[in-house]
């Protein structure tokens, strides 16, 4: 008996050595894991949450795994459900949930909160040189992917559509991954995405074959701002892909946060926040996108933010919105 509680003995000591902080005893209140909700592997999202992953670990001591999702609209239901410590999601689908309109259909979820901005997404598309298709009114008629269902782009490119008056002959759901596949194998035309830059699977399709990228005209990019207050104006900068090296491509944007439920606790939500913004390196490394997780951009948050997030940021001296501070 002596001789197997030394081996035990030995054995916890030898794991305390190689995870570290990682299994250190949750504080009271803290989930002992925490599960994140991104989106299909290939996407903006499952490479983002493995570097949040990667934070919670190595910083706040939170063993920490990514999720795939069908994306915003389901991190939105499984955070409100309690199924999900974290989502990454766009204010878009926040925000319809949040007042129960669009995929809502009437059904709010106002358990929600949001602790920090992610990211801008941009809506812009893509397709083989060889195919002709140069800007989105080429798209009338074509077979398009726009990812899986749930997704920001499967959501809310339709609704670009409509208010530009294209018509798709058919538009496909999918992963990224098989989107791609697709599109090398001539089964689709284009892709539309609603994304950060770079947007991978475009990319990738670039280091095989030449491709046109194309966005709205300015004429279009004000017509769905004007129709829907959570889109916004933006450009993606030239040489963002090889095929803009040269020319700027307005577009609508939206935001994205990360957000949780209002029950998780304030003291983990504040811990969450500031080693997150002392170690934006992690989630640069992940992804460049992360360049834009500034404090500042809290304010742009479609709903209220969690209360240990409120304390972080007001600490920062950032003047947070009534409108913001709801309980």
């Amino acid at each position: 008996m002596k001789r197997w509680g030394l081996a035990l003995v030995f054995f916890s000591l030898g794991m305390m050595l190689i995870t570290g902080p990682a299994l250190a005893q949750p504080k009271p209140g803290w989930p002992k894991g925490a599960t994140i909700g991104t989106s299909g592997i290939g996407g903006v999202y499952f490479v983002w949450g493995g570097g949040f992953a990667k934070l919670l670990n190595d910083k706040v001591g939170i063993p920490a795994s990514v999720e795939v999702t069908a994306g915003p609209v389901a991190n939105v239901k499984l955070v409100a459900g309690k199924q999900l410590e974290f989502g990454l999601a766009t204010s878009a689908p926040i925000y319809e949930g949040w007042v129960g309109q669009g995929w809502a259909n009437g059904e709010k979820y106002q358990s929600l909160r949001v602790i920090f901005p992610m990211f801008t997404s941009y809506a812009h598309a893509y397709a083989p040189k060889k195919t002709g298709i140069k800007e989105v009114k080429d798209l009338s008629g074509k077979t398009v992917g726009i990812g899986a269902v749930g997704t920001t782009p499967a959501v809310y490119w339709p609704v670009v559509f409509d208010v530009v008056g294209v018509k798709p002959g058919r538009t496909v759901n999918a992963g990224w991954s098989d989107l791609t596949s697709q599109m090398k194998d001539g089964m689709i035309d284009a892709v539309a995405t609603i994304s950060g830059l770079p947007w991978g699977s475009l990319t990738e399709m670039e280091v095989m074959q030449d491709m046109y990228v194309f966005a709205l005209s300015k004429e279009q990019m004000d017509q769905c701002v004007a129709k829907y207050p959570y889109l916004s104006p933006g450009v993606i900068p030239k040489g963002t892909y090889k095929a803009n090296k040269e020319i700027e491509l307005p577009t609508v944007t939206v935001w994205n946060f990360m957000v949780v439920h209002k029950d998780a606790s304030d003291d983990f939500v504040y811990e969450v926040v500031r080693k997150t913004y002392e170690n934006i390196d992690i989630l640069i490394a992940a992804h460049k996108s992360a360049k834009e997780v500034q404090a500042e951009a809290i304010v742009n948050s479609p709903i209220p933010l969690h209360p240990g997030a409120v304390k972080y940021y007001k600490e920062k001296g950032i003047s947070i919105p009534d409108k913001l501070t709801a309980k």
